[in-house]
């Protein structure tokens, strides 16, 4: 199988090429859960503060 990538030009057998793929989607997909978690915590840090402040002005 022919891989062209970033100009490069390779000719690898199909398993390794599905093998790179995998492990590359999979790196992918977890370094999408991290900045996921990281804006969930960030949203639920702004959500808390704005609830603190308003209940301060409540006072």
């Amino acid at each position: 199988m022919d891989v062209s990538y970033f100009g490069a030009h390779r000719h690898v057998p199909l398993r390794v090429a599905l093998l790179l793929a995998a492990v590359a989607g999979s790196a992918r997909i977890m370094q999408l859960r991290v900045t996921a978690r990281k804006h969930r915590r960030t949203d639920h840090r702004a959500v808390k503060a704005e609830a603190k402040d308003s209940s301060k002005v409540l006072r």
